[in-house]
């Protein structure tokens, strides 16, 4: 039986193996069982991939690179490269030196080390770069201009405090709240306060003198003492503990320096360090958090459970709250992830607050007051579920979206509401959990993530049938193409030829899985990039899409910045107009491919001894192209026509015709047959093939197999694209 059959776009890509038996679906027509080193293109066709360029040889002193772009203007961006405590910045593909006047070609970035790199992350606005990483004290890279860059530390103000060391005292002195609600102010009362100079001092202790105010254990306790004069002074600490035999106070935390017999003192009710802290009624109803100091007796506050009344407290029925710190510190750590979301700076997590989310005051994106809770004050929420939800990446879409281990959350805002301290909730949405190191990207508003296995790549945005946040599985029938993800990056369609690209980093292999994606016409196409080496990180600026690759050269690993282009056929190409010869340091003892003019000449090895030359058969006039092949390779899924008597399945199978319609190409076979594109004539074989648009035919295809598949290969590094194909299919035992 003899069966025509017409496959007319391969818009599924390469399908998993496990969906090998599904020839019910739709998408089974469509697909590929093999797409390697093709792209696939909005009209449904196939092309072999671009070609790299080499932008930078990193050589082997390095191992772990981060790529970040940085776009400042419509005419001006940049890619930069983070490795270790160096950065280097380059433009348009090339790189910028005598940064700062310095006559070096990087950033100095001395806290930034090699093992930060997996997990350094970012946020941009306008001029200014933020990077998080939970050693990282948070750091600002601010351009100034193409060569003149300002690495510094974050200058934020107004912490956020957390009681690491919570404790509690019942100070022995009355309060009185001015009013039960709002913004107030707290007076102390019946105070007993003393100053002297000390007896002595230690690490924790001071000794207060001989005639002091205090004759009872624990009396001051939950005061504060300054150290007024003499050696240590200046600090303020609490008051932790006091023997009265033997005039012995404890502060907390330790002294910086310890006081002696020369110190000046002073205990009083209240001291600058009081704000933060909490006054919490006891006997009734009450809570306020301390805003400002006013005097030793007087500090103004913030209620957050509102007083019963504003009769004064006494002794014994309230209690202060302290042991409050800065929320990020070296020894607590750092942000991990950064955004900017409608006027605000937010954070991400910290090492020490892993499920928190911080929101700067509007506008002023480094001041982090919570004040009074006003609307343009700043924010703050964590994120309490039955699970841990360490937070991996921030994002800012039509909601505030955050993406944590456990699971993808939202703050909901409805109509133009802006988020406020009052409407700051963060609700959760899905349950994947994403994958550390691995940014998220954004395609036609879904914010595309690596779920935390690295098994899948899902699409988490607003169904409106739903009115809720929902995930797609956009590798749902290409998960094979995954092998643990360690970057990613989207590259916007810029022509109507082109559809936007997802590119994944495989860490396991090297490989590039390769996503073509046209969400208006539901079209998922994946496809898998190779090259003589591994791919190691990936980044776009603007249209332009870089790698950095690892590659074998004599025995030694280098690594290479390399920039995808048009036009290229061959990978970690030189390439240039007239010459005769042209040195080749980054391909050394490597077999290359030449393509000198259009004409493809015998491939040579590079010489591993200067000038690490290679000479052409004949001078090139117009163009060279010199790099490492790449094999190009599309395999058709199982045949599987569709017959009113069944299933072809059990059946030998054989290919008798082939009629591929190409576009622009030069070269091609079809199941190792070789396509003749070149027309014979006077000098024909000196000249470059001519590409041809239209239908090439193959005949006398022998051999049966039980798949008919036709797989669609290249000899040489030229042009391919393949828009359908029509073959004649024998079918029978």
């Amino acid at each position: 039986m003899r069966i025509t059959q017409f496959q007319t776009n391969f818009s599924v890509g390469e399908l998993d193996p496990l969906i090998r038996a599904r020839t019910d679906l739709q998408q089974y027509q469509n697909a590929l069982a093999e797409a390697t080193n093709v792209v696939i293109q909005p009209q449904g066709g196939f092309k072999r991939r671009d070609g790299t360029r080499t932008i930078s040889n990193l050589y082997d002193n390095y191992t772990e690179f981060k790529l970040i772009p940085f776009q400042f203007s419509v005419t001006d961006s940049y890619l930069l490269l983070f490795f270790d405590q160096k950065i280097l910045v380059f433009k348009d593909g090339v790189l910028q030196e005598n940064i700062n006047g310095s006559g070096n070609y990087w950033i100095p970035a001395n806290d930034i080390t090699a093992a930060m790199m997996d997990d350094l992350n970012y946020t941009q606005a306008v001029d200014t770069l933020i990077l998080c990483h939970e050693d990282l004290q948070t750091k600002r890279l601010v351009r100034n201009s193409d060569t003149n860059w300002t690495l510094e530390n974050l200058p934020i103000t107004n912490l956020p405090q957390y009681p690491y060391a919570f404790d509690t005292h019942q100070p022995n002195f009355t309060i009185a709240p001015s009013a039960t609600s709002g913004n107030i102010s707290i007076t102390a009362s019946a105070v007993t306060t003393d100053t002297g100079t000390a007896q002595a001092g230690g690490a924790d202790t001071i000794t207060l003198k001989s005639a002091t105010s205090y004759n009872v254990d624990d009396e001051p306790n939950g005061m504060f003492i300054t150290l007024t004069s003499g050696t240590g002074s200046g600090q303020t600490r609490h008051v932790e503990d006091y023997v009265a035999s033997t005039k012995v106070l404890t502060v907390y935390p330790a002294w910086d320096t310890a006081p002696d017999a020369t110190t000046g003192y002073k205990v009083e009710a209240f001291a600058p360090a009081a704000v933060g802290e909490y006054a919490q009624v006891l006997s009734t109803f009450g809570r306020a958090r301390y805003v400002e100091f006013v005097s030793a007796t007087e500090m103004k506050a913030v209620v957050e459970v509102n007083f019963f009344d504003t009769s004064a407290i006494t002794a014994g029925n309230w209690e202060s709250e302290h042991g409050y710190e800065d929320v990020w510190s070296n020894t607590r750590g750092w942000p991990k992830s950064a955004a900017f979301h409608e006027g605000r700076l937010y954070f991400g997590g910290s090492k020490s607050r892993p499920n928190t989310v911080w929101g700067s005051t509007v506008i002023n994106y480094f001041d982090f007051n919570a004040g009074s809770g006003l609307d343009d004050e700043a924010v703050e929420a964590t994120i309490n579920t039955n699970q841990l939800n360490t937070i991996i990446n921030l994002f800012s879409g039509n909601d505030f979206r955050i993406f944590t281990t456990g699971g993808e959350f939202v703050v909901l805002q409805t109509g133009d509401n802006p988020i406020t301290p009052a409407s700051f909730f963060v609700r959760p949405q899905t349950r994947l959990g994403s994958k550390p190191g691995v940014p998220v990207e954004e395609v036609n508003g879904a914010s595309v993530f690596i779920q935390r296995q690295g098994k899948s790549i899902n699409a988490f945005q607003f169904g409106d049938t739903t009115a809720s946040y929902q995930v797609q599985n956009i590798s749902a029938l290409s998960s094979h193409l995954l092998k643990n993800p360690i970057d990613m990056a989207v590259r916007k369609a810029s022509s109507t030829d082109e559809a936007d690209r997802l590119f994944v980093v495989n860490g396991d292999d090297g490989s590039m899985a390769v996503y073509s994606i046209m969400a208006g016409q539901n079209v998922i196409a994946p496809s898998r990039f190779v090259t003589d080496g591994e791919f190691v990180a990936v980044a776009v600026d603007l249209a332009d899409v870089y790698v950095i690759v690892k590659r074998a050269i004599l025995n030694t690993h280098y690594y290479y910045l390399e920039r995808f282009e048009d036009g290229l056929t061959v990978d970690s190409a030189k390439v240039g107009g007239a010459a005769s010869s042209v040195p080749c340091p980054n391909l050394l003892g490597l077999t290359v491919k030449i393509i000198r003019d259009g004409i493809v000449e015998p491939d040579q090895t590079v010489p591993t001894s200067s000038p690490f030359a290679v000479t052409f058969a004949s001078p090139a006039t117009s163009s060279y192209q010199i790099g490492l092949n790449y094999t190009v390779t599309a395999k058709t899924m199982p045949t599987e026509p569709v017959l009113s008597t069944g299933s072809v399945q059990g059946f030998k199978k054989r290919i008798v015709q082939v009629d591929a319609i190409v576009n622009n190409s030069q070269n091609m076979t079809i199941n190792s047959k070789l396509v003749p594109f070149r027309a014979f004539g006077e000098n024909a074989l000196d000249s470059a093939v001519t590409p041809f648009t239209g239908i090439k035919t193959l005949h006398g295809m022998l051999g049966y197999d039980g798949t008919g598949q036709i797989t669609i290969s290249q000899t040489v590094p030229l042009s391919l694209t393949v828009l359908g194909l029509e073959y004649r299919l024998s079918v029978g035992n």
